[in-house]
């Protein structure tokens, strides 16, 4: 009855991980570039009983782990250094430590210093390393391969001269997991940073933005779910309880 309880008891901690993270997804759902957690990562414990030889070893859902890249709904703009990030491309941007991290969020824009950002206050990675600064007075665009051009609009022919190009990684081989700023790093490392990829190309798509990948129908109905799933365990708890208290009772020598 013991492990039967124990499961219930930890099975419970998972669906009070999966609560946490349907209100981090329903608050989410209007964000820019949003993308989903799954595949919880577990960890593993011993438990010893007291006065007892016998030891168990039971697997307990951790943290929740890779991030799903799929797709969320096209959003059309009218600004061109807006850009939706095609597959399972990443965007590479640093992080507030200056660490290379990587994200969906395709909002860019110009900061007060020059500096090209995302919607989230992120600066914009280059190719090669460092920020990518922007002249207010010229006119840039995005091509679909992340190279970022500027025009002089007072010249009468205008000369598209490149600027610098997008950190951009492919990460359809690879496993990423979030941080707590919301970025992503590779799954397992201890520290953001670049990584190789798999080697076809990504592109973006100028004029246009990517939803969150968050459905609200889908978060309401598996929170029912959990909050069904967790009556059902405290109840089976509650019975495993009395069942061992009989036992107990009729095992006593009256």
């Amino acid at each position: 009855m013991d492990k039967g309880i124990y499961l219930a008891s930890t099975s419970i901690k998972v669906d009070k991980l999966r609560q946490q993270n349907q209100a981090h997804e329903m608050a989410n759902l209007a964000t820019v570039g949003f993308k989903k957690n799954f595949q919880m990562t577990q960890a593993t414990y011993r438990v010893d009983g007291e006065n007892s030889l016998s030891s168990r070893f039971y697997k307990v859902a951790d943290t929740l782990g890779r991030v799903d890249l799929s797709a969320g709904p096209r959003i059309v703009t009218d600004n061109p250094l807006d850009i939706f990030i095609e597959g399972q491309g990443v965007l590479g941007v640093l992080n507030e430590n200056g660490e290379i991290a990587f994200t969906r969020r395709g909002d860019l824009r110009v900061s007060q210093d020059g500096n090209l950002v995302n919607g989230s206050g992120f600066t914009i990675a280059a190719e090669g390393g460092g920020d990518i600064q922007i002249d207010p007075a010229l006119i840039h665009k995005v091509s679909q391969e992340g190279v970022i051009y500027a025009s002089n609009p007072a010249d009468e022919v205008a000369q598209e001269v490149e600027v610098a190009r997008l950190l951009l990684r492919n990460a359809e081989d690879t496993d990423l997991e979030k941080t707590e700023d919301g970025l992503f790093k590779v799954m397992g490392t201890e520290n953001p940073g670049d990584f190789v990829g798999a080697a076809g190309p990504v592109t973006v798509t100028p004029f246009g933005l990517e939803g969150s990948s968050v459905k609200s129908y889908d978060v309401l109905t598996r929170m029912i779910e959990i909050e069904r799933s967790y009556e059902l365990k405290v109840n089976v708890i509650k019975e495993l309880g009395d069942m061992s208290e009989t036992s107990q009772s009729l095992m006593q020598v009256s």
